[in-house]
């Protein structure tokens, strides 16, 4: 019997709320709070697909049997916002015919394998359900001691998580992408610099003989960018930045690709193949028919990558001012 979680997809909603309402029907039929999930239907799914939660599909030998959700940012109780590193499991729920065999506490710990960034999680429940404190505390979770108290329903017991110091960049394998927030600006700027180092190292270019490459970028350029209009996406493991890219209009039809850029810690995983793709898919999008992008041209893996990825080669430039070749390609949407 194998176990597994995908990100969830918007055709789920209707399956995952009804597999919803059944695991929470007990609960509600216990307590008849208003705020049990078993009065919602898949448009309370829907509105959890977005940069501020995480929601994924849990799958037992291939067939969908619950979903779980993390909120990444907001408010983890009345009083408590999630802060830097805080995940809060906002709900985990599964099937009543594959209850008690582990798939929870097993769903919880292959979720956390996507949030690199993490320190603490936390989880809150009906605190006189034994079932689910066992379930958490054998997925690592330790009651806090503290209770929340709302009116018309049950008290709520509130664990914690502390995350391991290590953590294992190939574990992530559903990372997300997104538009880039003004004040994610500075961990995009990281990214591309770790990213566009190892580059610089292997050409030797330094801030003396290339002051301009794109591994010592200011800050500035990217809010520039931004200023400009610029379609700039980041690729998430949580709320962590780990890829980036963006596209510039240059005429009617024809976008250019900058910087695009993966932490070394998380290359050889698909991840710069799915950025690329999201941004074929972006100027589809936009009603553009080509994507334009610079490389230095004596890298030649870099180029060969480009080119099996769809791109044409089209001609090089030498700058004096610059120590490399200038390559050039182009793809065309078909």
């Amino acid at each position: 019997m194998s176990l597994s979680i995908k990100i969830t997809n918007p055709s789920e909603a209707e399956e995952l709320s009804q597999i919803q309402k059944a695991a929470f029907k007990p609960l509600y039929e216990k307590y008849h709070d208003e705020g049990n999930p078993f009065l919602r239907g898949p448009e309370d799914i829907l509105r959890r697909l977005n940069k501020f939660n995480r929601h994924f599909t849990i799958l037992y030998d291939d067939k969908v049997v619950g979903g779980v959700f993390y909120r990444l940012y907001g408010k983890r109780s009345s009083s408590d916002e999630i802060g830097a590193g805080e995940y809060y499991l906002a709900r985990i729920y599964i099937h009543p015919d594959y209850q008690n065999k582990g798939i929870a506490r097993d769903a919880i710990l292959l979720c956390e394998k996507e949030f690199p960034d993490a320190r603490f999680y936390y989880v809150d429940f009906p605190e006189d359900m034994e079932k689910n404190r066992r379930c958490y505390q054998s997925a690592g979770y330790c009651d806090t001691g503290d209770r929340i108290c709302i009116e018309g329903a049950p008290a709520l017991a509130m664990f914690k998580k502390t995350a391991s110091d290590v953590f294992e960049p190939a574990g992530v394998t559903l990372p997300m992408i997104y538009e880039v927030d003004k004040n994610e600006l500075q961990e995009c700027l990281d990214v591309i610099h770790q990213s566009f180092s190892t580059v610089a190292e292997q050409f030797g270019l330094t801030q003396e003989n290339c002051p301009k490459h794109t591994s010592f970028i200011p800050l500035s350029i990217l809010e520039t960018q931004m200023n400009w209009g610029w379609h700039m996406c980041a690729l998430y493991a949580g709320k962590k930045v780990i890829g980036y890219m963006s596209l510039s209009k240059e005429s009617e039809d024809v976008y250019e690709l900058h910087n695009l850029a993966v932490l070394p810690e998380y290359r050889h995983n698909g991840f710069g193949k799915l950025l690329l793709e999201y941004a074929k898919e972006a100027v589809r999008s936009l009603g553009g028919n080509t994507i334009k992008i610079g490389i230095i041209e004596e890298s030649i893996a870099l180029k060969n990558w480009y080119i099996a990825n769809g791109f044409v080669h089209t001609g090089t430039k030498k700058f004096d001012h610059l120590p490399f070749t200038s390559g050039y390609l182009e793809w065309k949407r078909k």
